[in-house]
């Protein structure tokens, strides 16, 4: 048998360890696959060489970006702009985005001026509709010569009341010679969203649930004071922090 104050110490250490999840919001980080990709073209012709005119290359393996050229008074190559629309129904209604970033790869990648946009539409099919799907402004970077990236998006976006089922983004490249956006089924571009999940007051133990293990450590530390277990931090391990730790029954949340 193992004597009383040894198992007061026991407990003692144990709820000092888990102190930090009592209180503490984790993140979770949600991978959004593309949904579909295609590629805006000008019309080939003057005037109209650098301006919209439809959308082509729809889910081809890669897609084209790079600016228009012309030459006394005659198109000599069309804009392209890649875009990329994703599916954000695996996101909970309500949770809070602490970041988005837009990660894929290049092939023949250059260095080059570049932009950023970002829309919501509640569809994610391409057409000619996404043309004013990002008409809130463009972030500029710079491309390097890297294959990879990861563009940092704005979170604001993507957590303000405009945001719909589907996130487009806009991809351009300055230049007469561009590079192609990889779009493959293995390759596409993809969104890695953070999410901040609150905290979860009653799991004791650490294991994302709050049940009976975590019950029976709160009643052998009842009426202790100063106690890591004081969840409403009244103080004491009384009757409150049980209501609180039976408010929280069941599996811990993963978003809001």
């Amino acid at each position: 048998m193992i004597p009383i104050r040894s198992t007061t110490v026991f407990l003692l250490c144990l709820s000092m360890g888990v102190l930090a999840g009592l209180t503490r919001a984790d993140n979770v980080v949600i991978e959004v696959p593309r949904f579909e990709g295609g590629v805006q073209v000008s019309s080939g012709s003057v005037p109209n060489c650098c301006s919209n005119h439809s959308m082509s290359s729809v889910n081809a393996f890669q897609l084209s970006m790079k600016g228009c050229t012309t030459m006394g008074g005659y198109c000599m190559g069309s804009r392209n702009y890649a875009y990329v629309s994703f599916d954000l129904s695996s996101i909970a209604e309500g949770a809070t985005i602490e970041s988005v970033r837009l990660v894929g790869g290049r092939n023949s990648p250059r260095s080059a001026g570049g932009s950023v946009c970002v829309g919501f539409m509640p569809w994610g099919e391409m057409g000619s509709s996404m043309f004013d799907a990002c008409m809130s402004g463009s972030t500029t970077f710079n491309w390097t010569s890297a294959s990879n990236f990861s563009i940092n998006l704005n979170p604001d976006q993507f957590n303000g009341p405009t945001r719909e089922r589907f996130a487009v983004v806009r991809l351009t490249q300055s230049g007469e010679y561009g590079s192609w956006l990889r779009n493959g089924k293995t390759n596409a571009p993809k969104l890695m969203v953070t999410l901040v999940v609150p905290p979860c007051p009653g799991d004791l133990l650490g294991d994302g649930k709050v049940d009976a293990a975590d019950l029976g450590y709160l009643i052998a530390d009842w009426g202790s004071v100063e106690s890591p277990l004081d969840l409403d931090g009244s103080g004491m391990v009384d009757s409150a922090d049980l209501g609180v730790l039976l408010g929280n029954w069941g599996p811990c949340p993963t978003s809001p």
